[in-house]
């Protein structure tokens, strides 16, 4: 079966390569200008390998984890300064504006941030086949080709296949599974050479002795009162261990002081996997099984609904049992996906799951027959009942319903499933054309790995070592909510991320690369995004009063916004982010005190989340975003809404969920307080 979520990648480990079509679908001499997009993520450092190469001199490769780029002509390779990511989608973006005959300007950026620009003269022209791999060990999505250097608002990843256009002359999408040129033009299909191949990458989470409990502020007692409710989700368990029980739990609810409430899942039996319920109350206890033999490795989906007399049981969208019962009206219910409460093991769960779940729904009524097949493959966080959807295909973990996320327990985490395109078939009543994923998630700066050894404290910081210290112990209440397991790996990431933005925070500017400062120039405030090059325009205010400090708010609010982008997954134009922002600033004084406030206050860890906060309560953001985002997938827009919300929400109540997003933001965090210590004198 094919989850809810799932995409297609081209695959390439080292010694593998795809030849994309027949012909070089770009002009290569300098003369004319063109531009090269794809989404990239790496799985292992590679030192010299080619990503995309036509020819042997012409090339975009990697250099353990930097980019690197060479064009006939250079004297050298150029190498970017910032590192990929690792394990992570990343947009990277050739764009070639020629200047003449065999000259002209490049710049190749990732995530909508430029890491290499110069200019060239002397180009020697290129006309081999492009292919992708030979060196490197890599996923590809979306390599499009443009005959054209794309306008600076076009450069912004969108995880989709571009729109065609007189100059997309070529697009080797691979999100269906196909092979073929997906522009239009009907090039040559992609020839997998030495092994590469295309997989299908299905996010998911991970749950490998550890479960998923929907947030206690839901007040799910909704669907653990006896009265009818409805669960399902998509579910790959792993082959099993001989040191596991045999039961697998999906989801369950109980009340973990008497064990009251029922379980759902798996049972292996040494060759197989059966489907397993019980069902416990006031003096009785009852289970049912159905032996179906599910090998390990594959996806199924698994519902039940409830109608007050009947348990329904659907696997893989067709009935599969009917069980007449009672559920009994639980106290203190607990739903967990994964587990099972229990009491009287230690963290109050018995982690028994092995594999990965996604799109996990719970509703307050049964659902039919057709209802089930329905949102096998369709987001059902608006049908009537839905109270929690967890989609667990992004960044984004949240209970889609009402944005309050779920609590992680023992290291459950995001993860993606890859199997090949033979493996997967569509549910029942689907067509052919594939669901896909939600944009995966990057970031802009490198992170911090779990590593045996600690980074050290940088010798050169832009900051005292007793605003370093504040920092660190403002994380301490956030990690009190999490679970002792994930409570250690946490501050050290914390801790290691923001030791290295310290040491990598003085850019050649004099400023951490990310920031937006800006500076008066004449009667006009001009802003300027510091990146790895240094400080480029970004944005222009004309003066007004008090316009330093109006200045320096709107450059913490522009800041902030791009950190969170990145932390998020999404691309960010700091150009677009200083004129979304703007007006909406200078022309609002409440929202201008709130965000100024909030700017002022201590430079400790919860810092940035005071200030995403008064643009959030300021009523802005949804604008900001709305100017800033590109695209006809809306979805973006609503996930990173979201997260807004959980973040605001999560300010005073901490949590796992807060120190993740936290511990993510640690490494740009520096940038923030960096520009935040540069308080203008005027800004009492």
């Amino acid at each position: 079966m094919r989850p809810m979520y799932q995409y297609g990648a081209a695959d390439v480990r080292y010694g593998q390569r795809i030849q994309l079509g027949t012909s070089s679908p770009i002009d290569l001499s300098g003369s004319a200008s063109y531009s090269i997009g794809f989404w990239l993520r790496p799985r292992a450092p590679a030192y010299d390998g080619y990503l995309v190469m036509s020819g042997m001199s012409y090339y975009i490769g990697l250099h353990g984890m930097q980019l690197t780029l060479s064009i006939p002509g250079m004297n050298t390779p150029q190498r970017s300064e910032l590192e990929l990511l690792p394990d992570q989608w990343q947009y990277v973006l050739l764009v070639f504006e020629s200047t003449g005959a065999n000259a002209g300007s490049y710049a190749l950026s990732v995530n909508g941030t430029p890491l290499i620009e110069g200019s060239i003269s002397r180009v020697t022209a290129s006309s081999g086949l492009f292919t992708l791999g030979t060196t490197t060990d890599a996923q590809f999505c979306n390599v499009a080709f443009w005959s054209a250097a794309l306008p600076e608002g076009e450069r912004q990843p969108v995880w989709d296949v571009p729109q065609p256009g007189s100059t997309l002359a070529a697009c080797y999408s691979f999100s269906d599974g196909s092979t073929g040129d997906v522009s239009g033009h009907n090039r040559g299909a992609a020839t997998f050479l030495e092994g590469a191949q295309v997989v299908m990458l299905a996010p998911a989470m991970r749950l490998v002795n550890a479960a998923v409990q929907p947030s206690p502020r839901d007040a799910l007692a909704v669907v653990a009162n006896g009265a009818p409710f409805s669960v399902q989700a998509w579910f790959n368990a792993h082959a099993p261990s001989d040191f596991q029980a045999a039961s697998r739990t999906v989801f369950a609810c109980k009340d973990p002081n008497n064990g009251y409430g029922f379980t759902m899942g798996l049972e292996w039996n040494g060759t197989g996997f059966n489907l397993q319920l019980s069902l416990s109350s006031a003096g009785s206890g009852e289970g049912w099984g159905h032996n179906l033999q599910l090998a390990p490795g594959d996806w199924h989906h698994l519902a039940a609904t409830y109608d007050g007399t009947t348990l329904s049981i659907y696997l893989d969208g067709v009935i599969d049992m009917n069980i007449p019962c009672t559920f009994p009206s639980l106290a203190a219910p607990v739903w967990l996906f994964g587990a099972s409460p229990d009491a009287s093991v230690a963290g109050g769960a018995a982690y028994d799951f092995q594999g990965h779940l996604q799109a996990a729904g719970l509703w307050s009524r049964a659902l039919s027959a057709s209802e089930v097949q329905q949102y096998m493959a369709s987001d059902p966080s608006d049908a009537e009942g839905c109270v929690a959807y967890y989609a667990w295909n992004g960044a984004i973990l949240a209970n889609q319903v009402t944005g309050n996320p779920p609590v992680l327990l023992n290291t459950a985490m995001p993860s993606i499933v890859v199997t090949p395109p033979a493996a997967s078939t569509p549910p029942p009543g689907v067509s052919n054309t594939l669901v896909t994923a939600v944009q995966p998630s990057y970031r802009n700066q490198p992170s911090a790995r779990w590593a045996a050894e600690e980074v050290p404290y940088p010798a050169q910081s832009p900051i005292s070592r007793d605003q370093v210290d504040s920092i660190l112990a403002a994380y301490e209440p956030v990690l009190a909510a999490v679970p002792g397991a994930m409570k250690d790996r946490l501050r050290s990431l914390f801790r290691n991320n923001l030791y290295l933005g310290l040491a990598r925070a003085n850019g050649p500017s004099g400023m951490p690369v990310g920031t937006i400062a800006g500076k008066v120039v004449g009667s006009e405030y001009v802003f300027y995004h510091h990146t790895a090059q240094g400080a480029v325009e970004c944005g222009r205010m004309e003066l007004a009063v008090d316009t330093e400090c109006i200045g320096w708010v709107i450059s913490v609010a522009a800041t902030s916004i791009c950190l969170l982008l990145s932390v998020v997954g999404l691309g960010f134009s700091a150009s677009k982010a200083v004129s979304a922002l703007r007006p909406l600033i200078s022309e609002s004084t409440a929202l201008l005190k709130s965000v100024g406030d909030a700017a002022k206050g201590t430079t400790d860890a919860s810092t940035v989340i005071r200030v995403i906060k008064a643009l959030y309560i300021g009523g802005t953001l949804g604008k900001v975003f709305g100017a800033m985002l590109t695209g006809s997938w809306y979805t973006i827009a609503l996930n990173c809404a979201m997260l807004i919300l959980m973040v605001a929400g999560l300010f005073t109540t901490g949590g796992a969920y807060l120190a993740v997003v936290l511990a993510q933001l640690a490494l740009n965090l520096v940038t923030l307080i960096v520009l935040i210590a540069q308080k203008p004198s005027n800004c009492c």
